[in-house]
């Protein structure tokens, strides 16, 4: 009993010590040092182990960055009424080393902002600051209480080298909007009257284009093929118009001078000289020599040959003898020797003059030597196909023209440059053939551009091979001048009419001449004729021609468009 006493009491005195110090923290001690912070929420403790947990320290908040961009707005109606156009005022303010960008169209909804209206911008310099002024005009659609969404406005500081610096964004909080009903503090209420209608849908330019060229291009063609059905019937129905024959024109001047009575009167030596021209006219177109541009010794080693059909050549002579006698030793002559003169002129060119069997006979070889010329002509014409490639080849190269200045525009939102861009389609369609004496085109596929020649004249021999005529045609043909490959492609200021004409033209007339080659009076001839062993289709000209409308659709349709 004794020794267990003293135990209890000890156990007792323990007890009372360490039940306060496990009340004020359960489970742990304190660590030293780890004072609670004041102000800091005491953490409740666990309902089932009765063990608070020990408080933490609360993290300090970091220092938010203030934006040197001061953004604000307002607007130009307190309380606008439904229907009311009105504006909405912003107002930025910035120091001068930065630069802030308001969007353009800032989404303001259920405000409508209109689209034909950008608004105004007034920009001025206040206590070394820069104030931004935006008027953007708006209409109330919406009546009752409004917000419009919150506005991001991009910033950045413009550094020393003119370079952007320190970035960020300031935001322009949503306003707080009461549009009010047209009827709210109406006691009669009336019908107001509507307000002015304003478009809402873009105007479509390439749309408008694209049918105005289109109506351009029909009514051309239709034009164009009247006018080919009229010529070509004219042109069937046509003759070589009947070639005078020269003793009709020597007896017309015999009579017209013994009716002017100069032979009286005049100068001998003009008198004989006139006479002495007559027949050497008569004689040349007669037997097909230039008997003008001879002298008297040529000539008559000339008629030597041929059949003067009693006519003495001897009497050639002695005309020519008197005449230089006259006209050269000043010899006098009468009156009535020049009128002898005039009578054996006359005789000579009845009894030599051609027969209608001669005539008809001559009529028949021209006609036969103006067909084999024309087909000639149109033998070394360029075929259809290959011209087609050439101008394919034309119209690629002047649409990735176009595309690349339209891609240029769109990117900088120059309008002026986008319409420039198809100008410069439509003066390259007119000058392409001034690089040389073919475009690009055609000197890539072997054509060129040559000068219509009517008077082309094929030798007996070639005659016989018509194909090495029209080889040696395609190398000697004349290079059309400078002006004539100009005023060959001025329909194509108007492409689409122009274009629409000459395709027909060039398709329906068998000499394949356009209007403009007709104009000028040119022709696209192969350089390449005889050499040539095979002769392209239709596809590859297509193929390229859809490129160059890919390539001039594509500004309009699917980059964009042109720039408002």
């Amino acid at each position: 009993m004794r020794s267990t006493l003293p135990r209890l009491l000890i156990l007792l005195a323990a007890h009372a010590v360490v039940l306060p110090s496990v009340a004020q923290t359960p489970g742990a001690a304190q660590t030293p040092g780890a004072a609670q912070t004041p102000g800091a929420a005491v953490p409740a403790a666990d309902p089932k182990t009765g063990i608070r947990p020990l408080p933490t320290a609360a993290a300090p908040k970091a220092a938010v960055k203030k934006a040197p961009v001061k953004v604000s707005a307002t607007l130009s109606k307190p309380e606008p009424v439904f229907g009311d156009r009105f504006e909405v005022v912003v107002v930025l303010r910035y120091p001068t080393d930065v630069r802030a960008f308001f969007p353009r169209n800032p989404d303001l909804k259920p405000l409508l902002t209109l689209p034909g209206d950008a608004g105004r911008v007034e920009r001025r310099e206040e206590n070394g600051e820069t104030v931004e002024v935006l008027h953007i005009p708006v209409l109330a659609v919406k009546s009752g209480l409004l917000r419009t969404p919150k506005v991001e406005v991009p910033w950045h500081r413009v550094t020393a080298s003119g370079g952007a610096g320190e970035s960020g964004t300031a935001t322009l909080k949503g306003l707080r909007i009461v549009v009010r009903s047209q009827f709210a503090d109406a006691t009669d209420v009336k019908a107001a009257p509507l307000p002015k209608p304003m478009p809402l849908v873009e105007e479509n330019v390439p749309l408008k284009v694209g049918l105005l060229v289109l109506a351009m291009m029909l009514l051309a063609g239709a034009l164009t093929a009247v006018g080919l059905r009229v010529y070509r019937n004219r042109a069937l129905r046509a003759e070589p118009e009947p070639e005078i024959p020269p003793h009709v024109v020597a007896f017309g001047k015999i009579a017209n001078l013994r009716k002017s009575e100069r032979l009286g009167d005049g100068e001998p030596r003009l008198i004989l000289g006139e006479i002495s021209a007559i027949l050497r006219e008569y004689v040349g177109r007669r037997y097909r020599m230039p008997a003008l541009d001879m002298t008297s010794t040529e000539l008559l080693e000339s008629l030597d040959d041929k059949d003067l059909r009693g006519v003495q050549l001897s009497e050639f002579q002695d005309f020519t003898s008197i005449g230089d006698l006259v006209k050269f030793a000043k010899q006098p002559a009468t009156p009535e020797f020049l009128g002898e003169q005039l009578t054996w002129v006359e005789r000579v060119v009845d009894r030599t003059m051609q027969t209608p069997e001669e005539v008809e006979r001559l009529r028949q070889q021209k006609i036969a030597r103006l067909a084999r010329q024309k087909r000639l002509q149109i033998q070394v014409m360029a075929p259809a196909q290959l011209r087609l490639l050439a101008f394919a080849i034309d119209l690629f190269i002047g649409g990735a023209l176009t595309l690349l200045i339209a891609w240029l525009a769109i990117d900088t939102a120059k309008q002026g440059l986008f319409d420039a861009s198809y100008g410069v389609f439509i003066a390259w369609l007119v000058l392409r053939d001034l690089l040389g004496d073919a475009s690009p085109g055609k000197a890539i596929v072997g054509l060129r551009i040559a000068q219509w020649d009517e008077t082309f004249e094929v030798d007996a021999e070639a005659a016989l091979r018509e194909d090495a005529a029209a080889r040696r045609l395609s190398r000697q043909a004349a290079v059309a001048s400078f002006g004539a490959r100009l005023q060959r492609n001025l329909l194509m200021i108007l492409p689409g009419a122009g274009l629409a004409a000459e395709a027909l033209t060039c398709w329906y007339l068998p000499e394949m001449r356009r209007l403009g080659d007709q104009w000028a009076e040119t022709r696209v001839i192969d350089a390449r004729y005889g050499l040539r062993k095979v002769v392209t289709g239709w596809g590859p000209g297509a193929v390229v021609a859809v490129c160059a409308l890919v390539a001039l659709l594509l500004p309009l349709f699917v980059l964009g468009g042109r720039p408002l």
